[in-house]
């Protein structure tokens, strides 16, 4: 089975445009008071530091935000200053209405994730599954191919056999999210098919097919834990970045 080339994680991919991000930052940081442009400029530049940041797009920006009557751009001495009005404060709670809930579900899935593959971290508890609507956006971020071979890989070493209807169990019982039954045959064919995995059908009804790891598949563990675990620590940073800002 092969996966879509991965988007690079960057700020785009977690929603936002870069324009939403400049949006956003301002109005969060405007709710805390009055401020001037570059020292605006400068903490962002200081809070999402892996990416650059032009100081004449961030300017027209706030500009067209003081236009549109979302700020109000006054005079302090010889120094020009933006407050938030009561328009701006509408937007950003709008912001906060569409983006927060969706990032902070998918943020404790990607967490126990990031536990799980790293050992550090937090480990929120599942209470509840990732829910439905936020599924797509989920597996937008990730590589779902490698999470749910590396969970595969790792039971299969642990247990010695195992079977694809016991990985969906550890996927939602673990971290709350889990992909389709049909993925995960489907993925399970490819990987004895690749080597990595060997079975035999259980029983004369051949209903349940167990499953265990070979050296082929011990092989490619850690490299595959390797890329899931780069992905998810990428994904976690942008997440816990705009999180702050709603």
């Amino acid at each position: 089975m092969e996966e879509k080339q991965r988007q690079p994680v960057s700020i785009e991919i977690i929603g936002l445009s870069q324009r939403e991000l400049n949006t956003l930052f301002i109005l969060k940081t405007l709710m805390e008071g009055t401020n001037y442009p570059k020292a605006l400029y400068k903490e962002l530049t200081e809070r999402f530091n892996g990416k650059r940041h032009s100081y004449a797009y961030f300017c027209k920006v706030a500009k067209e935000l003081a236009e549109s009557g979302h700020l109000l751009l006054e005079k302090e001495g010889s120094f020009n200053v933006y407050n938030i009005t009561k328009k701006g404060e509408s937007l950003y709670q709008w912001y906060q209405l569409n983006f927060k809930e969706r990032l902070y579900e998918v943020k404790m899935v990607i967490d126990r994730f990031v536990y799980d593959l790293t050992r550090s971290g937090n480990n929120p508890p599942v209470e509840h599954e990732l829910p439905d609507e936020h599924r797509n956006y989920f597996a937008k971020l990730v590589s779902v191919m490698d999470l749910v071979r590396y969970v595969t890989l790792k039971a299969a070493m642990n247990q010695g056999h195992i079977h694809m209807a016991g990985i969906e169990e550890i996927l939602m019982q673990r971290y709350g999210w889990v992909t389709s039954s049909g993925y995960h045959y489907k993925l399970a064919r490819d990987m004895e098919k690749n080597g990595l995995l060997v079975g035999k059908w259980e029983g004369v009804t051949r209903t349940k097919r167990l499953l265990r790891i070979t050296e082929e598949g011990k092989h490619h563990y850690k490299q595959i834990a390797d890329s899931a675990a780069e992905r998810v620590q990428a994904v976690q940073h942008y997440l816990i970045s705009v999180l702050k800002f709603l």
